[in-house]
């Protein structure tokens, strides 16, 4: 068993499935030092209503929020931090270049997505997927010509979830919310669209938002969506 020091790694990825990395270079950051904690937050959302009588309003629940997680991530050029092997370690990194790299990774707008990239937050059992919601960088040490020898990113993440995986986590079962069901055999696409909306002429859409090639044959073990439909 491996018990050595593993060091925090962030790696992009192309979409929020996060199936796909991102394409070096600059897709993937490994931390100088990890961090000493990291904070996560849960949020709901409430509706308030204010009955005549009563001059405080009753809430009632409306959602949760997107989970956040926050870390602070060191930058360190004056050479305190020992980063190779030996008894002098590695030259003192360059804190401008480390920041680019890093914001390479979790902040620049990928062109294809038309967004910053999702990235995933590996340390030990830790594998969070996210996007960075906002960064905030302070510059602590400086050198004679202003050229920065220390900095500190503090960094709010917001958790990712495809939107496939997320209604099969929630078991949704409400009927104005989407479902995901499981294809056994036998299974015709009007008649899932019967089970599910009490009406088969809705399975030309939903094989449209699947991307179905064939709707007379399904494939067993195939999940498909089906969305909120308006009558």
């Amino acid at each position: 068993m491996d018990t050595g020091l593993q060091k925090m790694k962030i790696v992009a990825y192309e979409s929020k499935d996060f199936k796909t990395p991102s394409p070096p270079p600059d897709n993937e950051y490994e931390v100088l030092i990890n961090p000493e904690s990291y904070a996560l937050t849960f949020g709901i959302l409430t509706n308030e209503r204010l009955t005549q009588g009563n001059a405080t309003p009753t809430s009632s629940f409306n959602s949760g929020t997107s989970q956040t997680l926050v870390f602070k991530f060191l930058f360190d050029g004056t050479g305190v931090v020992r980063t190779g092997s030996g008894p002098g370690g590695s030259n003192p990194r360059d804190v401008s270049a480390d920041l680019a790299t890093f914001k390479n990774v979790v902040y620049t707008y990928n062109g294809k997505t038309h967004q910053p990239r999702f990235v995933q937050l590996q340390w030990g059992p830790l594998h969070y997927n996210c996007s960075l919601q906002s960064m905030t960088v302070t510059f602590k040490l400086f050198k004679p010509d202003g050229s920065p020898l220390r900095a500190e990113a503090a960094c709010v993440f917001k958790s990712e979830i495809d939107d496939a995986l997320l209604a099969l986590k929630e078991a949704r079962q409400s009927p104005d919310l989407t479902h995901i069901r499981t294809v056994i055999e036998g299974d015709t696409l009007p008649l899932l669209c019967y089970k599910e909306y009490g009406d088969s002429k809705y399975y030309f859409q939903v094989g449209e938002v699947n991307r179905l090639t064939d709707f007379k044959r399904l494939v067993p073990g195939t999940k498909l969506i089906f969305p909120p439909i308006t009558k």
